[in-house]
């Protein structure tokens, strides 16, 4: 062996055994400690320092989104289903209300970098596709299974926030829900197939999201969400060669209005695509609600 690679391995080597070692483990913790002094973390939950989410709340958090539920009551935007028999709305799961603990965890993750709260995120998520996947009626399912993905569907990030965040929030917990609950969805008989790219925003939409006189989603009253929302979405090339006949579960983070999942239904369908449902990591009531409903408000935040 060359003697200068020879010499580089065992530099390696030695470099490894003192960073994985007890030396190394004492100088991340200093390191750590320091980031802690120019760059303080407080738990989102309980704000014990040093810690984006601590062990305490990260249980909380799993319990808060543990019991999916039917959602799409309160969400006033959402499209009707019109059939032979009923009309119905769009059928939307949601692992969790937006409110507490749960709303200050998507605020943090989508809007304040702390990406690795996707991993605490995402089972619930994933309860909620889980949810989704049964409530679609046997005679919708049939055939399907076995033969065919289902293609699971999210908004495009708008331009602004490609450029503020860097990353597509949805498609990042929706990666770590299908990482723990494919099996899971396959066994009911659904092959989930997530497909990035079948939608983009529109030109109008995109440039108006860069406006700081739009401001944002969240700041709008249900009426402006919707007319916001409509003409918003455009099927790529890439779209309009898979959508036609795909059966489809839109996924979101947020339900809200339902003004998105309505914009999503309104393009997928007219490009030929059979949505089944939809599935929310968190759900809030729309202006309306009902006092006493199973839903909380959400916090002022949202």
């Amino acid at each position: 062996m060359d003697p200068t690679r020879q010499r580089t391995g065992q530099l390696g080597r030695t470099v490894d055994r003192v960073w994985f070692g007890p030396t190394g483990a004492s100088v991340r913790a200093a390191l750590s400690s320091a980031a802690g002094i120019v760059t303080p973390v407080w738990c989102i939950g309980c704000a014990e320092q040093d810690l984006v989410l601590c062990a305490l709340c990260a249980e909380d958090l799993r319990l808060m989104t543990r019991a999916p539920f039917a959602a799409e009551e309160q969400a006033m935007a959402l499209p009707l289903l019109m059939d032979a028999q009923a009309i119905t709305v769009l059928p939307v799961s949601a692992a969790g209300r937006y409110a507490g603990l749960v709303a200050r965890a998507v605020l943090a993750f989508k809007d304040h970098g702390a990406i690795g709260l996707g991993a605490a995120l995402g089972p619930g998520l994933a309860r909620a596709l889980r949810l989704a996947a049964a409530r679609v009626p046997p005679e919708s399912a049939a055939g399907v299974p076995g033969s065919r993905p289902w293609l699971l569907v999210s908004p495009p990030s708008s331009l602004r926030s490609q450029l503020t965040r860097g990353f597509d929030p949805v498609q990042v917990l929706l990666d770590r829900a299908l990482a723990v609950s494919a099996r899971e969805l396959r066994q009911a008989g659904l092959r989930p197939h997530r497909v990035p790219g079948l939608l983009c925003q529109s030109r109008a939409a995109a440039l108006r999201s860069l406006s700081p006189r739009q401001g944002r989603q969240k700041t709008r009253g249900a009426r402006a969400r919707r007319r916001r929302s409509v003409g918003s979405l455009e099927l790529t090339p890439r779209g309009r060669r898979l959508l036609p006949g795909a059966d489809v579960l839109l996924v979101d983070d947020v339900l809200t209005s339902g003004s998105t999942l309505a914009e999503l239904h309104r393009v997928l369908t007219s490009a030929g695509a059979r949505i089944h449902g939809a599935a929310v990591l968190a759900a809030t009531p729309g202006p309306g609600a009902e006092v006493g409903s199973s839903l909380v408000r959400a916090s002022p935040e949202a």
